[in-house]
């Protein structure tokens, strides 16, 4: 099990697709479906502390005290971090305004977002935005696992679904066009910003809470790993769909921002 878990691991951290992004428009391209990442990511965040905390009434103490403050910290920092201006923002709308400073299309992610806040379902939101067949089986699994699964494998799936190579794929990018940071300075503070959290304290706390919620119960452990695995395959479903996306655009000159 646990073998087949490094393999997986190993196939998704060697992705093409890295190697492919070579042009602000196919990062453009990328971004504009990442974004979708992003945001559910945030769900099953909410989940865990949905779970692990209490946010009903009357207040209850709650069962996992260790895990409960992981996860709030957590929260803290991805839901109300300070942006590149010291506002309060989420990394979510961190992204955005990196989106828009180098000016990716996010129009179908707003508008996806936006059927969400009318009311609309999931699968209308889907199809209102016009998503794309692999954007759409990535989302309807991680929302059905954050509204389903056990904490343990909402926990597997947080941890081994990061997208730790994304600032750094980011960054190299940025480094091969010689783009000055100052030239886009939400850009790099989103980057500087993700990379620190998440090597320093984001991934060490979801391991912790993992295996806080695993314990000694094999069973857990079983769930987690195919949790883990099956968030991991589904990142590389969706690695595949924005390579073949990205090979079937137009092919443009490498362009600096």
């Amino acid at each position: 099990m646990k073998n087949q878990l490094q393999s997986v691991t190993e196939t998704l951290q060697h992705h093409e697709l890295y190697r492919s992004i070579t042009t602000l428009d196919q990062l453009r391209d990328f971004m504009s479906i990442h974004i979708f990442a992003v945001w559910d990511f945030m769900t099953l965040v909410k989940r865990l502390q949905n779970s692990l905390t209490c946010v009903t009434l009357p207040w209850k103490n709650p069962d996992n005290i260790f895990a409960a403050r992981l996860i709030n910290e957590i929260v803290f920092y991805e839901e109300t971090d300070l942006n590149f201006d010291g506002q309060p923002a989420s990394h979510l709308t961190m992204y955005l305004e990196a989106m828009e400073e180098i000016e990716a299309d996010a129009s179908c992610f707003l508008t996806f977002i936006a059927a969400l806040e009318r009311g609309e379902d999931l699968e209308t939101a889907l199809e209102e935005a016009d998503t794309p067949d692999f954007v759409r089986e990535f989302v309807r699994a991680n929302i059905q696992l954050a509204l389903t699964g056990g904490n343990e494998e909402v926990a597997a799936n947080f941890l081994y679904g990061r997208e730790d190579a994304i600032p750094e794929m980011f960054t190299r990018l940025l480094d091969q066009w010689g783009v000055d940071e100052h030239r886009i300075p939400r850009m790099t503070y989103y980057l500087k910003r993700h990379i620190d959290l998440d090597g320093d304290e984001h991934g060490p706390a979801a391991q912790k809470i993992l295996e806080n919620l695993i314990g000694g119960c094999d069973h857990a452990r079983a769930r987690a790993f195919r949790a883990a695995e099956q968030a991991i395959e589904g990142r590389i479903r969706l690695w595949d769909g924005i390579l073949v996306q990205i090979q079937q655009a137009e092919p443009s000159a490498r362009i600096a921002v």
